[in-house]
């Protein structure tokens, strides 16, 4: 009995450590950093920094941002980071209502600066940390990067994104390092996905194709779509049909129903969707009524045909009813 007992307990204790091990060795799931170095040519560094600054608006998270104006336009130095988040604080002025940090954060500097930035990374290590999460030691990116969305850049534009940091002013901070609490410490460590094949940009003439493209990488659905609840799974029955609370500045606001629905664009015409965006090229005051975390001034810097192309895009999907929320 007592030597069965015993057996029992050591091939326990063995698979407790073979978990221990795999959860602190195995995670997270990671590709090497590829031998690579992007090219930097004038053409290559534009389209990083229209890609940067005008649709993935990286900056959002990674600059300081003036709430004083509708949508909170970026402050410069642009890319220097952003200071360290607590439970008890928003996230850069504005927070999903409910989301709070596990502990501390910093927003990264992404600036060439070789002590508080990326200078120190080589092309390939911030080329995977953008699509797959995982940071030149290995560990996982915190989850409040959206690489799962990043995922969906292609080879070709995410070498742009680099190649544009690369030529951004180094700026020094003090805003780095992280403490996340246990267990969300350890859980984001199963969430970086590898890359297994190339990411091939769609073509241009394909309007919706390529507006699937560009809002999956503009994160038009990581706001507009509400997540499951007790998940970071956004709910597929409510794709893009808006109705995610934030917080900015103590008030509340929602985003809005993206679907082709009368309760969402079902009767903005694609030239007035274009015009709405290209109204906001100039910081407008924040309104008494509130001021939204959609950064409204980066976005208007989008082509006219890459807004068009969204907007073809938002018009294939399912129209949601939202008129009774």
């Amino acid at each position: 009995m007592i030597k069965s007992l015993l057996a029992s307990f050591y091939a326990i204790l063995v698979m407790v450590i073979c978990l221990v091990l795999y959860l602190y060795l195995g995670l997270p799931r990671q590709n090497l950093a590829a031998d690579i170095q992007v090219s930097q040519t004038p053409e290559q560094v534009e389209r990083g920094r229209y890609l940067v600054e005008h649709v993935a608006a990286c900056d959002d998270c990674h600059s300081k941002r003036d709430w004083n104006f509708y949508g909170g336009p970026v402050i410069p130095p642009l890319g220097a980071g952003h200071e360290c988040l607590s439970r008890e604080e928003k996230i850069i002025g504005v927070r999903v209502q409910d989301d709070t940090i596990p502990g501390v954060l910093c927003i990264r500097n992404l600036t060439p600066d070789k002590r508080s930035g990326v200078g120190r990374w080589t092309d390939g290590e911030l080329l995977r940390a953008i699509r797959e999460g995982v940071d030149p030691n290995g560990h996982a990116v915190f989850p409040v990067m959206p690489y799962s969305v990043y995922k969906r850049f292609s080879d070709e534009d995410v070498s742009a994104v680099v190649a544009y940091m690369r030529q951004l002013p180094p700026v020094s901070s003090e805003w780095f390092g992280r403490g996340i609490e246990f267990p969300m410490g350890l859980l984001s460590q199963f969430w970086p996905e590898p890359l297994m094949w190339p990411i091939i940009k769609p073509d241009i003439v394909s309007s919706a194709q390529y507006g699937s493209y560009l809002a999956a990488i503009g994160r038009c659905e990581h706001c507009h779509t509400v997540r499951r609840k007790f998940g970071r799974n956004l709910a597929p029955e409510g794709r893009f049909a808006g109705g995610v609370v934030f917080e900015v500045n103590g008030q509340e606001v929602v985003s809005s129903n993206l679907t082709p629905h009368e309760s969402g664009l079902g009767n903005m015409s694609r030239a007035e969707f274009i015009a709405k965006f290209k109204s906001f090229s100039q910081p407008q005051k924040s309104p008494p009524e509130g001021n939204t975390p959609m950064n409204w001034t980066a976005y208007s810097g989008m082509t006219e045909t890459d807004l068009g192309a969204i907007y073809d895009y938002l018009q294939t999907r399912r129209p949601v009813d939202t008129s009774s929320k």
